[in-house]
């Protein structure tokens, strides 16, 4: 795309576009640009669910599209996806770890029947994605309601009515390219803050500092408006808005004594960018750079000292999305910025989804479908979809929403996020909303990168990509101080018969195994010491540390917005509709109970408090005598186990009989001798001092008599260990047993995605009395279209008649997302 301008031209100089020799801030924006689409991009995940809310009990069908952020066709970067379901609370309540060799993986959430009703978020995201802020994780709101509640239908909008809000509203206001330049005319956007597509308008007009009226302006839908506005020197502008009895005053921008200002607009076949400049060196040896997600678009270094320029780009170099536009003064600073949308005219994709006979569709009959992606010369374009079929009478879609096109094209690479944005996507009044659209555009910024930091910094990357399951940790000297030692390493797998490898850590005792990619969860063998190939293997002297797992990423709390619009919603007759599906489903599967209603009251917790509640989780929640939480203890490095319990009240250490080293002493906790267990598994307790310090969570320690509660024949007490590689959660492994030498896990593999059903009536009693009442009637994550052959689908009709509409999104093998309705009927 870059440097394939056909027309560029100077109007105020009249003179012809020409390449020239650039400045080294071109080379190294240039350069810099290329690093980030060739080796540096970003990764982003889009999340098609199979409808848009649910009622507990009920099944989330999702499918995750994992592009390369750049070109959106298949990323060489990660392969696996984390997707995470967050409460109200802002805690998750269940992940999956996905992996993919493709495009897309398939997954869902079963939902507890006990769950509380509220608004949730989707969350999905990579590691390689953390190297960026959490705001470029994808994030879907989904609302689910309770079980055994009411739906109050005052939560859903209805698109046909205006909001009326009695708050006084929140404008601002966003000058073209970034500032107010005075004696030069400036177009302002206009925005009200969090403003939907059916806003309320706001009239007001701009009156200088002497109360002079300038112009007015009137918002249309999504809050938006513009005026034009000339600053003269030394005048303070401002905006006054009628609201209830008072009038509502916005200063505006401080216009600049001298500067640039950049405006820019769009042709059929052409980009126009202006600017203009009242300072006294003009234009000379200035640079604009435009690109699209950091692909050059083009550039162009000014050498005449002019007051103005005027560029034609054409759009037939452009690809579909945001060109952003930024413009360097002699400084080298990045002084204006403009976003446009590129919006390709000719429908370069058609998706058709056609019926293989003519003939009527009743209840419980077979429905064949055939599906298309097809360029505009007719040719079968290779694609991956997911396609779901909801019921329409009880679920009515969005037509504004969210989609895969919207997400990658337009909300991905913005600042903030624009609500109902299939709106710019639809057929109808095409002129308004392509200046409603420019005007978004004016009121966003381009999230991926700042300018200031592009240019001078190359883009660190902390966080590296996954492309399977890893076993990490180092090997540590069994004996104080605990240091990290050389070692031979064997790992074993034990599922299915037993696989083992070699390997020796490097100097500082750093091993890693993998990648391993499987589903579920298998058990792992680890050993350490010397000699691991011959008969006379030596592990008393090594014990091995797994490297913990990483946090999770930190959660923002999030806006409670509901997360689709509704007209009439049918909502109660849905949620009662699932609620039966769900007593049905019980009913018919024995090994389902039905549970009984849970009240469930959540508050905001500490990170302290929730530490506790995962502790005790590990306990199995008795209650200890005493409780060691080694991390407040302060204490680093070579802390003794025998150190940590030396204080503690009942506990007494001293040497054992004839004894000849350091090592022989006898622990006794209120006169008797104690049993020792790490992670549940008893063990001795030489085997207790061999854990260091740094591997401890907690130490339990639980007095005479109560001890046998909850660990068989320890009457005389117990001193529980509690290790950091322990702790379950994020795909942790679970220890089962440890000695020296040697740790034995459960490691859990990636999330083995359950088949969506759907009763197959050419095997099961069409006549059967069990109702079919599917909310969803069908839902398939992986249809792929081939270049010389479309895809066919089949799937039974349910009891229910009436229209049904097909939903399908994906994306091509060339990075083109694809967003496509149709609708089926039931006779």
């Amino acid at each position: 795309m870059k440097n394939k301008l056909v027309l560029i031209i100077l109007t105020l100089s009249c003179l012809a576009f020409t390449f020239v020799d650039t400045s080294g801030l071109k080379i190294l924006i240039l350069n810099r640009l290329n690093e980030y689409t060739a080796e540096k991009y970003p990764e982003k995940i889009y999340i098609q669910t199979d409808k848009p809310y649910y009622t507990a009990g009920e099944n989330i069908w999702f499918n995750a599209y994992l592009v390369n952020g750049v070109t959106h066709t298949k990323t060489n970067k990660s392969k696996v996806v984390y997707v995470e379901l967050i409460n109200e609370q802002d805690s998750i309540i269940s992940d999956r770890r996905l992996y993919t060799d493709s495009i897309n993986a398939p997954g869902d959430f079963k939902l507890p029947i006990d769950l509380k009703g509220g608004s949730y978020l989707l969350r999905a995201y990579t590691n390689y994605m953390r190297n960026q802020s959490n705001d470029f994780f994808f994030k879907k709101q989904i609302q689910i309601f309770a079980f055994n509640s009411g739906v109050n239908t005052d939560d859903f909008s209805d698109s046909s009515k205006i909001k009326e809000s009695s708050a006084s509203p929140d404008l601002g206001f966003y000058p073209e390219g970034g500032y107010l330049v005075s004696g030069i005319n400036n177009k302002v956007a206009v925005k009200i803050k969090d403003a939907d597509l059916n806003a309320s308008p706001v009239i007001g007009y701009i009156e200088d500092s002497q109360g002079n009226k300038i112009t007015d302006f009137k918002t249309m839908e999504f809050g938006l408006a513009y005026f034009n506005l000339n600053p003269e020197k030394g005048k303070e502008y401002r905006a006054i808005v009628n609201s209830g009895n008072e009038d509502i005053v916005f200063p505006l921008p401080d216009p600049l004594k001298d500067g640039y200002v950049m405006n820019t607009s769009s042709t059929e076949k052409d980009v126009v960018i202006k600017v203009t400049t009242n300072k006294p060196q003009g234009l000379k040896n200035t640079l604009l750079i435009g690109h699209q997600r950091g692909l050059a678009a083009f550039d162009y270094t000014q050498e005449k000292d002019l007051s103005s320029m005027l560029l034609k780009i054409p759009k037939e170099n452009l690809i579909e999305g945001v060109l952003d536009i930024v413009f360097f003064n002699q400084s080298e600073q990045p002084v204006a910025e403009r976003l446009l949308y590129i919006k390709k005219e000719e429908k370069e994709l058609s998706v058709s989804v056609k019926k293989k006979t003519n003939a009527p569709i009743s209840v419980r009959e077979r429905v064949n479908l055939e599906i298309e992606v097809k360029d505009k010369f007719g040719k079968l374009i290779p694609s991956n979809l997911s396609l779901s079929v909801i019921d329409t009478e009880l679920i009515k879609p969005n037509e504004n929403a969210e989609n895969i096109k919207t997400w990658l094209l337009l909300n991905s690479d913005l600042r903030g996020k624009i609500k109902s944005p299939n709106y710019f996507f639809q057929n109808g009044d095409n002129i308004k909303k392509k200046e409603l659209l420019d005007l978004i555009m004016m009121t966003h910024g381009w999230r991926r990168f700042t300018w200031q930091e592009f240019s001078k910094n190359s883009m660190f990357q902390e966080f590296q990509p996954e492309d399977g399951i890893y076993i990490n940790g180092i090997t540590i000297s069994a004996n104080t101080p605990f240091k990290s030692k050389f070692s031979e390493t064997k790992l074993t797998f034990r599922k299915d018969g037993f696989i083992q490898e070699t390997q020796n850590t490097d100097e500082n005792g750093s091993f890693s195994y993998g990648p391993y990619i499987f589903k579920d969860e298998i058990g792992v063998l680890l050993q350490a010491g010397e000699g691991l190939s011959s008969n006379n293997a030596n592990y008393s002297d090594t014990n091995i540390k797994l490297a913990p797992p990483l946090e999770k990423p930190e959660i923002s709390p999030q806006s409670k917005n509901v997360a689709f619009i509704q007209k009439n919603p049918s909502v109660e007759a849905y949620k009662q509709k699932a609620k039966k599906i769900v007593v049905t489903n019980f009913k018919f599967d024995k090994d389902r109970e039905i549970l009984d209603e849970v009240n469930i009251k959540t508050t905001r917790i500490s990170k302290e408090e929730l530490n506790e509640i995962e502790r005790n989780k590990r306990t199995k929640h008795f209650t200890p005598s005493y409780r060691i939480i080694v991390d407040d203890m302060g204490m680093h490095g070579g802390a003794d186990f025998m150190e940590l319990i030396a204080n503690v009240p009942g506990i007494r250490i001293g040497k054992t009989y004839k004894a000849e080293t350091s090592q022989d002493v006898v622990v006794n906790l209120r006169g008797m001798e104690p049993r020792y267990f790490v992670d549940g598994i008893q063990v001795t307790l030489n085997d207790a001092r061999s854990i260091p310090q740094a591997n401890i969570d907690f130490i339990d320690i639980r007095n005479v008599g109560h001890a046998s509660a909850n660990y068989a024949f320890a009457a005389q007490g117990v001193i529980a260990i509690y290790t950091k590689q322990g702790r379950r959660g994020g795909g942790a492994s679970k220890i089962i047993n440890r000695k020296a030498g040697s740790i034995s896990f459960q490691l859990d593999g990636f999330y083995n995605s359950r088949e969506f059903y759907a009763p197959d009536y050419s095997f099961e009693d069409r006549n059967s009395a069990r109702e079919d009442r599917r909310t969803t009637l069908y839902w398939n994550p992986k249809i792929r279209i081939e270049e010389n052959a479309n895809a066919t689908i089949s799937f039974y009709s349910s009891d229910d008649k009436g229209n049904f509409q097909i939903d399908i999104e994906g994306i091509t093998d060339t990075g083109i997302p694809i967003h496509a309705t149709a609708m089926l009927t039931v006779e």
